[in-house]
């Protein structure tokens, strides 16, 4: 017996309607780029959804980057995020049911323009927020294959090593739950995070007033409560993701910020925040 944490639909997986629907980009059967070279060989998005689907991996999430006038359509960029509903992060209740905490994701990149290969990263889906994390460190290698090189067999081996990274994610999650924040460590934490969201390098001058702080700081759900850095990160990455923060502009008043978007942006955002919140995990600390 399954009992999700709440009403999410991460056991609800896109049809290749909806998946079309969606990213529409994915689908391209020709290069959206007229510029690419003769010997450019492309290998369909939708080839490898079928194939991920063989070995038991589904579409879930679904976007592509926005086109703008400088591009006239030709960039195509999109991600997809899968999940096995055999492959989960579960824990067993008082009664012997199994609750879900979170869903280990394989995220595909890919674009029809002779910019990108194939590229995948470990992610993680969190029930209580309904968001998803983006995982990265020097332990966990972005995995990639061109577009020339792609076979069934090459993607095999790089959900093998997907899967296999798995154990040491939740290595680091159990060890981010045993590591307690003291306020400054809270402070400092919610500081580092709004100079990645702003593109601040970390010799530069950076002022964050306080109420953005607690802003960010505050939870949104009684399941955030609490002073582990598990807890506290998932509550800035939500904030810096979904924009659900007031910064303080040039005229001393509140602005809402925006949630980010951008396909690149969403990724690089996760993996250096995850790098920075591994950083307070003491090296005593054992999971």
């Amino acid at each position: 017996m399954i009992k999700f944490a709440n009403n999410s639909l991460a056991d609800h997986f896109l049809t290749k309607e909806e998946l079309k629907s969606a990213c529409p980009a994915a689908f391209k059967t020709e290069p959206t780029n007229p510029k690419v070279s003769d010997r450019y060989v492309q290998a369909n998005t939708e080839t490898v959804v079928d194939d991920l689907a063989k070995l038991g991996w589904y579409p879930v999430l679904a976007k592509q980057c926005r086109t703008n006038k400088k591009s006239s359509g030709i960039r195509s960029l999109h991600m997809i995020a899968f999940q096995n509903p055999d492959v989960k992060i579960a824990k067993i209740d008082k009664d012997g049911g199994e609750i879900v905490d979170s869903w280990p994701r394989i995220i595909l990149t890919n674009s029809h323009d002779g910019f990108n290969s194939f590229k995948f990263l470990v992610g993680m889906f969190r029930l209580v927020c309904s968001n998803g994390l983006i995982v990265g460190d020097n332990e966990m290698v972005n995995m990639s294959i061109k577009h020339i090189n792609y076979d069934f067999e090459a993607l095999r081996d790089i959900v093998k090593t997907a899967i296999e990274q798995v154990p040491n994610i939740v290595c680091q999650m159990n060890s981010m739950k045993n590591t307690i924040l003291f306020e400054d460590d809270k402070i400092e934490l919610a500081k580092s995070v709004v100079k990645i969201r702003k593109g601040v390098e970390d010799d530069e001058k950076f002022e964050i007033d306080e109420e953005t702080i607690m802003d960010i700081l505050d939870p949104q759900r009684k399941e955030d409560k609490g002073d582990d850095l598990w807890t506290v990160f998932n509550i800035c990455q939500e904030k810096m993701i979904k924009g659900e923060y007031s910064d303080i502009g040039s005229n001393n008043k509140p602005r809402k910020q925006r949630k980010i978007t951008s396909i690149k942006k969403d990724i690089d955002f996760n993996q250096k925040l995850w790098a920075i919140a591994t950083k307070f995990i003491p090296s005593e600390t054992v999971a």
